[in-house]
């Protein structure tokens, strides 16, 4: 739904994550590829003058950010707790061998992996217990405060016996995890006593919380918030724990350098017909006036000004015709910092209604705020696509979901140019009483996401002013099948 995988993240900055799903093949092969296809319609109304002249593919690049990030595995918090002894027995036995080691498989890529999924066990079991009610959901809620308090118990136990012997820099990793698990579970602590009513279970829940937030306090008083104060550095050094952690699912998305070779083939076989028709002028008029004439002269100037008007007529109608195959930015995609994993494909081009597909011609049609913009609609369409192929998808997977988290930041500041701060005047009934309205502009925004199983189309409202988002509405989603030769 656009209310789960769109929101404002601040004023000016709008975030979209999506799931990608990849189900399991059968077959073993090592260089297996995944790919999946997203596209962006953005419908701005002319008034805000984001268009093909005032805003080339360049500039919507420099406000457009772009992150895949792997999932980790998918467990109760009761099945992880079973895996706790064996996974915790085999870090340790890492730090106390190879306590130097710092390779992907090595005890630091471990720990994160653990702590990870502890972060995911509880997510998925706060979900769970928020969907229950009556008698399930109280021995849910008592069975999860238990569990999660046998697992924070094992791993600190851990840390105690791998103390005396750990490089100090290996201890410093394992502090790093147990900070970053107190600081989950008192998170999604208070995520559910945020939710439930008081019960027994809720008290139990209650009573942990605080014992795991005096336990921070005292701990990792880095990250715990103090009364009084801006708590700028807690919020910087939370935000870098949690990306340390989540390193392991981040890939790194870089920028292609150079053109494609389709590009300069293309290019070289326009400036080949604009020399083509140069020199055959050359050789026509040296035939017919001599070598050395002032006719030939002028004719070779001629030849050489249309030559170059020719090259650049031919290359931007090449350009055009094969635009599904050269793309305006190309990204390489690394897991780790240098293991190449695959590419990311992105084009920008304004469009005209008459080229939008049929689907998302209608949706954009239904449920106008007003009936009359259905008769009358002065909009500028920014098409964005962006084509995904994940590589060696056996070896990226392992040990993790068969799924990717796409996510995209676009900063709508320049779109806020042309806005207009001026509040309208809204007479009433009562002479002395004027209201005020402020002026706010929609940015209607339709997406279909294709991962070989299925597309779908979903469209949502974007409200502005000049001030930035003020909210995003969803409007539609459909689900439909891909066509045979889509994916």
């Amino acid at each position: 739904m656009p209310g789960d995988t769109l929101r404002a993240s601040g004023k000016r900055c709008i975030e979209i994550k999506q799931r990608i799903f990849f189900p399991q093949k059968a077959s073993n092969k090592p260089f297996q590829t995944e790919n999946y296809h997203i596209e962006t319609w953005l419908f701005f109304p002319s008034s805000l003058q984001i268009n093909r002249w005032t805003y080339p593919p360049q500039a919507f690049q420099q406000n457009l950010k772009n992150y895949i990030r792997l999932r980790p595995p998918t467990l109760m918090l009761r099945k992880l707790a079973a895996d706790v002894p064996g996974t915790l027995a085999n870090i340790e036995q890492l730090l106390a061998e190879h306590s130097k080691d710092i390779s992907p498989q090595g005890y630091e890529y471990r720990l994160k992996m653990f702590c990870l999924t502890f972060k995911r066990a509880l997510h998925v079991e706060v979900r769970y217990i928020l969907r229950l009610g009556g008698e399930k959901r109280e021995q849910a809620l008592i069975s999860f405060t238990a569990i999660a308090a046998d697992i924070l118990a094992g791993y600190r136990r851990m840390r105690e016996r791998v103390a005396p012997g750990a490089q100090a820099n290996a201890l410093r990793i394992v502090d790093y995890g147990d900070e970053f698990l107190a600081l989950m579970i008192t998170h999604y602590g208070r995520k559910l006593l945020n939710s439930l009513a008081a019960s027994p279970g809720y008290d139990s829940l209650r009573a942990f919380w605080r014992e795991q937030m005096l336990y921070r306090k005292n701990q990792h008083p880095d990250t715990f918030p103090s009364p009084g104060s801006d708590n700028e550095l807690v919020i910087y050094r939370v935000n870098t724990l949690k990306k340390y952690i989540s390193s392991p699912m981040y890939l790194d998305i870089r920028r292609k350098k150079g053109e494609t070779f389709l590009a300069h083939t293309i290019a070289g076989i326009a400036a080949a017909i604009a020399m083509i028709f140069a020199t055959a002028v050359a050789f026509i008029w040296q035939g017919k006036y001599g070598a050395l004439s002032m006719q030939l002269f002028l004719a070779m100037v001629i030849g050489y000004i249309f030559k170059d008007r020719m090259k650049e007529g031919f290359r931007a109608r090449l350009f055009s015709t094969f635009r599904r195959w050269l793309p305006d930015r190309q990204q390489e995609i690394y897991k780790n910092l240098r293991y190449p994993v695959g590419k990311c494909n992105e084009s920008f081009v304004f469009v005209d209604e008459s080229q939008l597909p049929g689907d998302v011609k209608a949706m954009r049609r239904k449920v106008h705020i007003l009936d009359i913009q259905n008769y009358y609609l002065s909009e500028d369409i920014l098409h964005y696509s962006k084509h995904v192929q994940l590589r060696a998808s056996n070896q990226l997977f392992t040990g993790v979901n068969r799924s990717v988290m796409d996510i995209t930041r676009l900063d709508i500041t320049p779109f806020l140019k042309y806005t207009d701060e001026l509040l309208n005047e809204l007479p009433t009934l009562d002479d002395d009483q004027v209201l005020y309205g402020e002026k706010v502009y929609h940015i209607n925004l339709i997406r279909r996401v294709t991962d070989g199983k299925e597309s779908t189309l979903e469209r949502a409202r974007i409200i502005i002013n000049s001030a930035g988002i003020k909210r995003i509405e969803p409007v539609f989603v459909t689900t439909e099948e891909p066509e045979d030769g889509e994916g």
